[in-house]
């Protein structure tokens, strides 16, 4: 882009390369990067060296190798305790799951067979209650003829004894001395008594 922000075309671009120039003198210059290379040098071949003699020392390279072999074996038996634990944590859930069926499938037939005994007993509480109410039904009936028919009895009883007071005659005397006095519109009730072993219960 030129200063106006315009896109040049490739063959608008001109490149110049200017040499340059140092204000210092080239003897001090070419010194100093000279034993500055010659430190760098030094400085990398004191560590290659210092790592040479140690992994040459029987004593450290063995050393290097217990130590690699126990990092490595740190990571081994972690990556085992991680798998072990893993195996124990879903074993754990699987004797939960196993329980929690066995306990539903208890919990199932025993919903089951309570609901079937309710149903029994309902069943068996039914036919009694069918059996008590026709039998009372039969109680009732023989009741109501017991009591139509005594009803008959004394219904005739109060009209014969009606029948025979209206015979008697007028003047007649009671055992008191007294006489009785009856007219066509009055009716006389008398009262039978009834013993004990003839009452409906």
């Amino acid at each position: 882009m030129s200063d106006n922000n315009q896109v040049l075309e490739p063959d608008e671009i001109i490149v110049e390369q200017i040499p340059y120039q140092s204000s210092a003198d080239s003897r001090d210059t070419g010194m100093g990067n000279g034993l500055a290379k010659v430190a760098i040098g030094a400085a990398i071949g004191a560590t290659l060296g210092a790592i040479a003699g140690a992994l040459a020392n029987k004593g450290t390279a063995q050393r290097v190798n217990l130590t690699v072999k126990s990092v490595g074996n740190a990571v081994k038996n972690g990556a085992e305790r991680v798998n072990l634990t893993v195996k124990d944590v879903g074993d754990g859930i699987k004797n939960v799951a196993e329980g929690v069926n066995d306990t539903v499938k208890d919990v199932g037939e025993t919903v089951k067979s309570t609901a079937e005994g309710v149903n029994y007993t309902v069943i068996d509480t039914l036919e009694a209650v069918k059996g008590t109410a026709e039998g009372v039904n039969s109680t009732v009936r023989d009741v109501g003829d017991t009591v139509k028919g005594t009803a008959e009895g004394v219904n005739s009883t109060v009209r014969s004894t009606i029948d025979a007071v209206k015979g008697v005659p007028e003047d007649a005397q009671s055992s008191g001395n007294e006489v009785v006095k009856t007219s066509d519109k009055q009716r006389t009730y008398i009262l039978v008594p009834v013993e004990d072993e003839q009452v409906v219960k």
